[in-house]
């Protein structure tokens, strides 16, 4: 149960429309209001809340300092709130609950509320606490990577001693911000400048080359079998020959796709367990 919230966010009407929106969904839990990362880092020290919502860019240290400062295994369940959709990818790799972009409605951030409970309920925090962990340190050296380069649109996977890979991928349509979760994408496709990602039914286009989506697209799942084209190998049902050296892959809902010659050797080492 969720007993004592903290909101840090630098915008007034911002906090009080949160505030408002918790009391609805928990009348009994005491809320605290600051409108900077210093207040906040005091505020998450002292008080021990449950749940922070933590704004991303506010003056007196970003969220991500704020998680800095008060220490990774000490952050409450911790939802991202920001106007500004470029560190949702980041977000949602780090904070393991939920990212908000405003503007959002009341059944958002109901959605957002019940991650939240359950993150509580489960007393999931140890977890959080790696996650948060491994952003603090990817920010670290991206910084000194940024004086020399600017970050990407789509922020990449967060770094721990080993690789770890993305697990969705943030799509923009018209005035949304949806999530795609790759456990549900077939296979992606490049047309033009964009890449298309195939999940059931469901088609998301994303600006972006299909070279950096698949430098962040986990290897033991993931396969190129075209320059145009990289599969989810669980997809696969079957393989049968073509034209020219070329392969025609069958899928479990019966999509055909290309298997090129150049890509062939990747393929059947992959069948064969060998990659």
């Amino acid at each position: 149960m969720i007993s004592r919230v903290l909101i840090a966010d630098d915008e007034p009407l911002a906090r009080e429309r949160l505030s408002e929106l918790i009391r609805r969904l928990a009348p009994s839990a005491a809320v605290r209001e600051v409108g900077n990362g210093t207040d906040a880092v005091t505020l998450i020290r002292s008080w021990q809340p449950d749940v922070v919502l933590l704004d991303i860019q506010m003056p007196g240290g970003t969220g991500f300092e704020v998680i800095a400062a008060v220490g990774v295994d000490r952050m409450p369940a911790t939802l991202f709130i920001s106007a500004h959709d470029e560190f949702a990818l980041q977000a949602f790799d780090v904070a393991a609950v939920d990212y908000l972009l405003k503007p959002f409605d009341d059944a958002r951030f109901s959605i957002a509320w019940r991650r939240l409970s359950d993150r509580v309920a489960t007393g999931a925090v140890l977890e959080q606490a790696r996650i948060l962990g491994a952003l603090i340190s990817s920010r670290t050296a991206g910084d000194a990577a940024s004086a020399t380069e600017a970050a990407p649109a789509i922020p990449s996977r967060a770094m721990t001693g080993s690789a770890r890979y993305a697990d969705r991928i943030v799509v923009k349509h018209d005035q949304r911000t949806m999530v795609v979760m790759l456990a549900e994408v077939q296979w992606i496709e490049s047309d033009g400048n964009y890449v298309v990602l195939h999940a059931g039914k469901e088609r998301y286009q994303v600006r972006e080359t299909l070279t950096s989506i698949e430098s962040r697209l986990d290897p033991r799942r993931f396969l190129r079998i075209h320059r145009q084209t990289i599969v989810d190998m669980r997809a696969m049902k079957e393989l049968q020959p073509w034209f020219g050296g070329d392969q025609i892959m069958i899928l479990r809902d019966g999509t055909r796709l290309r298997v090129s010659r150049n890509y062939r050797a990747e393929v059947n080492k992959r069948l064969a367990g060998d990659a």
